[in-house]
Parts: C-alpha cells; structure tokens; sequence
C-alpha cells in the first residue's frame, strides 16, 4: 500500500519527509486524530446498551440511567476538547510547513542565475507563491484528515463486526467497487488541476504585465485586445476547473448510491435476523448505526483523495523550481576577496545564451582606477561583458581574473560586494528614497545615506518632497522623474563604495538637465574607481583609458579616443554619426 501511495503521490511523499522537524506535532495529531476516531464507536456502542436496556421494560436496571448520561457528557467533553486541539494543531502545522516553503520559494526566485529567471514568466513565478502553495496547504491539511479517518471507519466496522460478523464481510464486498471509484476520478481531478495550475500562471504573467506595463497600454490603446485575451484564458480556466468540479460533485453521490443499497441489502438481511432471534434489538440499532456512519468516513476520504491530487500537481510544480541549479556561491579552494589590487582580465571570453552567441574570444586587460568603455550597436555584446564580469551570466570558456585570481574561484558574494551598478533601466523598490538608497548598505547610518544623497546630487528634489527621504518613490520609482531615479540610483552606489563602477546607459534616456546633474553625479561617483562604462553615446567615453569597440560578441577595435580617432575605423563612423 505504502509503495502504491508513493507511486501515486510522490511529491506528496516528499512533501511528508519535510514533516520530520515537527514529529513532535504530528504525533501528537495523530494521537488526538484517535481519540476523535475512537468517539463515534464508542456512541454507537452505548447506544447499543441503551436499547437492550429499555427492551427489558419494568425490569431494567435504573442505576445503568444514572451513568450512561454521565458517560454521554464525559465522552463529548472528550470529544470536544480533543477536536480542538487536534483541528487547531493540524491548521497550524499546514500553515508553518506553507510559510516555511514559501521562504524556500522565494529564496530560489532570489538564487537563480538570470539564465533560468530568463525563461520564466513573473506571473508563474507569483503564482508559484500563491495559489500552488494554497492548494499544497490544502494538501497537508488533508494528509492529517487521511491519518484519522480510517481509524473511524476501521472503528465503527468493528462495531458491527462485533453485532454480526457475517453481515460485516459481505458488506464489505463493496470495497473494490469504491476503491476503483477513487482511483478513477482521482486521476481525472490531478489531469484537470495540472492544467489549472497552468491556465492560472497564464492569467498571473497577463495581469503582472498589463498592470507593469500600464503607460504602453494606454498609449497604444491597448486596453480592449488585452481585455479579449485575459477573457479567452479565463474562458479556458473556467471551462477545465468546471469538469474538475463535476468530476469531484459527481464521486459523493455514486459513493451515497453504493451505500445506499448497502443499507438497503443491510435492513433486510438485518430484520430476518431479528426475527429469527439471531440479533437483539440493541444489537440492529448499533450495526445499522455503525453501517451508515461507516459512510461518512469513506466520503471523507474520497474528498481527501481528490484534495491530494490537487496538491500533488502544485507540490510537482513546486518541488520543480526547488530543485533548479541555483548560482554556486563557492568552490573547492574558494577565495575569500575584498578589493581590487592590480588590475582585471578577460582571456578569451565566450558566452552562449541557449542557442545565441553573445560573447567570442573577448580578451582585454584593464587596472586598477582606469576606466574602460563599451562602444557599439545594440545587441553587439557590450552589457553581455559586464553581465559575465559579474558573474550574472556564467561564460562558456575562457577565463575572467581579478588579480590573477579566476573569478570562479572568489565567493560570489565577495565579487559581487567588489561592484556597484547604475544602469540605464533603474529598478527602485516601492519603499522610501531613504530606503532605496540605504539598500546599497543596510548596515549604514541615517547620516552616511544622507551625505550619498548629497554626493549624487538628490538633496535639491528630496527637499521640495512633502515626506522629504521618506517620500514613497512608488513602483519601480514611478513618482519620480527619470533623472530623480537615477540620482537614487548613484546615491546608492555611493553609499555601496564599491572598488568596481558599472554604468550600463547610465544616462540614455534623459534630458539635457537630467543629463548633465547625473553626469555630474557619476563622475564624482567614478574618481578613483576602476570602471566600465557601456555607453551609445560617445560624448561620454572621450576621457577612457581604454575603449573597446564591440560587434556581433567580438572586439574589433580597441584603443584610446585620440588613439581610434585617426584609425578612420568604426569608432570614427560612429563619432561621425553623432555629431
């Protein structure tokens, strides 16, 4: 059976392993899932003795009647506080093991290499965290549900067992008949809920985009096609959670059917052996009672086994994010690495992105405090050697050194702690300016943020905000303007003082104002620092140590402005082209 239940159920099984660091709880619902079970016997069978009592009319016994309902009140009050403790205990085991993976949901989400993030919707990944996690929820829950019913069930068939044995077995001829009723709709339920499962990331990633990207629907007027396609997919999740529904609405009544011409055969076989003084009374009313109550049970596990269906296609898709390769954060003879000393070097770089070339044989050696600039088309490869410097892409040959160090040889948290961004894509969380800015270090002081909001230059607009650094910056920092946004941004990387500046199109999409206030704020934030500058514009390359003209993930020119300049090469056509 055992070996059954985990073909059937295999992430639920793992699901169940997980449960090891609180056995202390499962234990005890398991013990208190018994005492609950044993309740409904227990009445069946003094019911039993209440009925033969009253059959001996004037010569019953009255003490029996001063007990029985003492009994009655001590079983219930059993049955009651045992009943809340056990629902309580069971609910609040599901929502800590949910809580607890979800942590683990969102840790992954935080770990994986953008390689992987790369090819996943955000809507699947919030789905992930919500509703898969509820309907696991729902799963563990029932887990605990499918622990006590047999016993209830096993409980009550004794009772009847003990009232006529013969008519016990040959109702229980039935079994077969509901167990392939089980098996049937159960696999049905699973097939139905994988696609709901999937119907409903669909509906996440469509919402996510359409409420992210709200100025580009309003813009184009995208309001009524967008409406159409989140109908149509809402359409197909209505129409496979329905037969879902019908599928499970359906098992209950044919399980009552079955049990109804059980009861039926029951109560016929049952008053021909009344009569022929085979059964007392107390006896028929006891199995009968035991018989219908034994349904109960039966339909509860046949919910049950519909519920864990729904959770094993969640706890699948779960447990297949959970164990994705996350970025290794060591190696063997893993380097520990503070600063930069000397210089860094890419030898023969190459970096694939699935079936695409970004980066070929790329090799350049830059020092310590110089500055080196990536000039070329979009798309040329330019953001894709950063993205390989800071490990967010791992490269497919050669090697990149940091003081003769290769750098999958230094923690990543350390080559990581060694750079600071500023991009032309400016991610501010919805959180304070003062917040945002401190994200760059969480250990610093109100006065260190403060002075990096001097340094790049955010004091004039932080000022004329009614909240001042408290001042929500709303999603994405869409209650400040561009420039505002990437003056956080570089107040940030001032207040990380990272030996390492990139500035990926810090300042491509800015008025001349803007402009020219964060180019004042990023040279600032590049004295003394060794940095990379991935730049369109070449006004703001001029003064490089070194420039590296990229095409198609390859170096064609190198040199300084003056240097490429008199080459009349590609560097040349494109000062000529912006001028």
């Amino acid at each position: 059976m055992a070996k059954k239940f985990s073909e059937r159920f295999p992430a639920l099984v793992r699901l169940i392993k997980g449960l090891a660091p609180y056995q202390g709880r499962v234990l005890g619902i398991l013990l208190l899932g018994l005492i609950v079970s044993a309740i409904q016997p227990l009445s069946v069978k003094l019911t039993e003795q209440i009925v033969n009592e009253l059959q001996k009319g004037q010569s019953l016994e009255p003490r029996l009647f001063r007990w029985i309902p003492l009994a009655l009140i001590g079983v219930f009050i059993i049955s009651g506080l045992s009943k809340y403790f056990y629902n309580s205990l069971r609910r609040s085991l599901s929502e800590d093991v949910i809580a607890k993976y979800r942590e683990d949901l969102f840790r992954k989400y935080l770990l994986l290499p953008l390689s992987v993030l790369d090819q996943k919707r955000t809507g699947e990944m919030l789905a992930g965290l919500q509703n898969d996690l509820s309907q696991i929820s729902v799963g563990i829950d029932t887990l605990c549900v499918v622990l006590k019913e047999p016993f209830t069930f096993f409980g009550l068939m004794g009772v009847a067992f003990y009232c006529d044995w013969k008519l016990t077995l040959c109702t229980l001829l039935v079994a077969p008949f509901v167990a392939i009723l089980f098996s049937q709709t159960g696999s049905a339920v699973k097939r139905y809920s994988t696609r709901n499962l999937e119907t409903f990331s669909d509906l996440m990633s469509l919402g996510q985009e359409s409420l992210v990207g709200s100025r580009i629907v309003k813009v184009f007027g995208l309001e009524v096609p967008l409406l159409s396609r989140f109908k149509e997919i809402q359409n197909r999740y209505l129409t496979t959670i329905k037969k879902s529904i019908r599928v499970q609405e359906l098992a209950t009544p044919l399980v009552e059917l079955v049990g109804a011409f059980l009861i039926a055969g029951v109560l016929g076989y049952a008053g021909f052996a009344a009569s022929q003084g085979s059964l007392t009374s107390g006896q028929l009313v006891a199995f009968i009672i035991a018989i219908g109550l034994a349904q109960m049970p039966i339909k509860e596990l046949n919910n049950s086994f519909l519920k864990l269906r729904n959770a094993e296609a969640a706890a699948e898709r779960l447990f297949l994010v959970l164990d994705e390769k996350e970025t290794k954060n060591k190696t063997m003879g893993a380097k520990r690495v503070s600063e930069l000393q000397r210089n860094i070097r890419f030898e023969n770089v190459s970096l694939v992105y699935g079936d695409k070339t970004a980066l070929k044989n790329i090799s350049f050696d830059i020092k310590k405090g110089q500055t080196a600039a990536l000039v070329g088309h979009s798309g040329s490869g330019k953001t894709s050697i950063v993205n390989a410097l800071a490990r967010l892409y791992e490269i497919t040959s050669g090697q990149i050194y940091f003081d003769d160090i290769p750098h999958h040889d230094i923690y990543l948290d350390d080559l990581r702690s060694l750079m600071a961004f500023v991009t032309q894509d400016t991610f501010l969380f919805n959180d304070s300016i003062y917040n945002n800015i401190r994200y760059g270090n969480p250990t610093a002081d109100r006065k260190q943020v403060e002075r990096a909001a001097e340094l790049a230059h955010c004091q004039e607009f932080i000022h004329r905000l009614s909240d001042g650094f408290a001042s929500k910056v709303g999603d994405r920092g869409v209650m400040l303007s561009g420039g505002e946004r990437q003056r956080v941004a570089i107040a940030r990387a001032f207040l990380k003082n990272a030996p390492i500046l990139v500035l990926d199109e810090a300042t491509s999409n800015l008025d001349s104002k803007s402009e020219g206030m964060v180019q004042n704020a990023l040279s600032e934030l590049a004295f003394g620092r060794t940095t990379f500058i991935v730049a369109h514009r070449l006004s703001t390359v001029r003064a490089a140590d070194l420039i590296l003209v990229v095409d198609e993930g390859t170096i064609i020119e190198r040199g300084t402005h003056q240097e490429l300049f008199k080459t009349q090469g590609p560097y040349s056509r494109f000062l000529a082209l912006q001028s």
